[in-house]
């Protein structure tokens, strides 16, 4: 009997040993968890939450936007990404990365929001491919025609409002984003924060008709900085003005913007370029050649690529500041958009509903 107490107490004491040894549950061990969040039209949108880590904590999430082509596809797992999202998360930074609608694990659809066409008259049979007579409950990039590639955007904007249902959980803190993309997800990525440019909230919950003074500032406050890797001035078959899109970030709203592009990237050289050289030389955008490369996209992310974004991104939240962390309550808000100075308000989003449309596609686009 004694023999047996002395072996359970042993057992006891190794075990409590180990536990030591073990990374704590608040400082240690960076899990991740895959998560999912719907559209404004119903797809839902699969990608990985990378939490900030203990001390290192630094109370900003980075929104990741991966590339992608018609024909060779695109995810959020692809390239060098996850080995940047890791470096992010050891650096004390949350990320959330997710693949767009039609990719990866992003491809179910509620069917009868998502064909809706008197609502989203951009989901129809004309720009998405359908097979046979039932109305498909998935959908997959495949089947897009290349002008439909431009309301990926609504995906970014639900990748937001995700970050701010887990802002009011204090799970981060959404009024410190770094917005960082790769390829045409960058190009995705700058027509949303044009459009975040626009877009304010209406502090008057019982104005019936909006007043330009009841609104707040523009939603893209809470945007600390991008980071376009390989950005094109083109989504598919569509030519777009990336510098217009660029312009109320930087040039108005003073968002820091750094365009990462391989040495030997033409195509990324000069759409870089043409930005820098449309601002005005205070605007704060600037571009950053990795020197022999002729990589593109999350191709270009690897180990020293990495590093200097992550000192890119520490640089741009040390000027920027602490931001306080404040309750969104985006369900229960209404949005406008304010597309002309002194103009009339457009309504974008009422109260009692989750998630935010871009529903001004066709203005940004112009």
């Amino acid at each position: 009997m004694q023999s047996l107490w002395r072996s359970s107490l042993m057992a006891g004491l190794a075990a409590a040993f180990l536990a030591l040894l073990a990374p704590s549950a608040a400082f240690g061990q960076n899990k991740n968890e895959t998560v999912t969040f719907k559209s404004a039209d119903g797809v839902t949108l699969s990608g990985t939450f990378y939490p900030s880590g203990g001390k290192k904590d630094k109370k900003t999430v980075v929104l990741y936007l991966h590339d992608f082509d018609h024909k060779n596809g695109g995810g959020a797992a692809k390239g060098g990404a996850p080995g940047l999202f890791k470096a992010l998360q050891d650096a004390g930074y949350a990320v959330l990365a997710f693949d767009f609608r039609g990719f990866g694990d992003s491809k179910d659809v509620n069917k009868e929001v998502f064909w809706d066409t008197r609502k989203f008259g951009y989901n129809t049979p004309l720009n998405i491919r359908r097979k046979g007579t039932k109305v498909p409950e998935t959908i997959d990039h495949k089947d897009f025609v290349p002008g439909y590639y431009v309301y990926l955007v609504n995906d970014v904007a639900a990748a937001k409002a995700y970050l701010d249902r887990a802002n009011d959980r204090k799970e981060v803190n959404s009024s410190s984003v770094i917005v960082m993309g790769a390829g045409q997800g960058a190009t995705i990525g700058a027509m949303w924060v044009a459009n975040e440019c626009y877009r304010r909230k209406d502090k008057n919950k019982d104005n019936v008709f909006p007043n330009l003074a009841n609104l707040g500032d523009p939603e893209c406050k809470d945007i600390a900085g991008c980071i376009w890797i390989s950005a094109i001035s083109r989504i598919e078959n569509r030519n777009v003005s990336l510098s217009k899109w660029v312009s109320p970030a930087a040039k108005t709203n003073k968002i820091p913007v750094a365009f990462y592009y391989g040495a030997r990237d033409t195509n990324g050289d000069k759409a870089a370029d043409y930005v820098v050289k449309a601002l005005p030389k205070d605007a704060p955008v600037k571009k950053r050649a990795i020197e022999g490369s002729s990589l593109v996209g999350s191709k270009l992310l690897d180990g020293p690529t990495n590093k200097l974004i992550i000192k890119d991104v520490e640089n741009i939240i040390e000027g920027r500041g602490p931001r306080e962390l404040i309750e969104k309550k985006i369900e229960g808000n209404t949005y406008y958009y304010v597309l002309v100075k002194g103009g009339r308000p457009i309504l974008n989003k009422k109260a009692g509903e989750d998630v935010p449309p871009v529903n001004v596609v066709q203005q940004l686009l112009q």
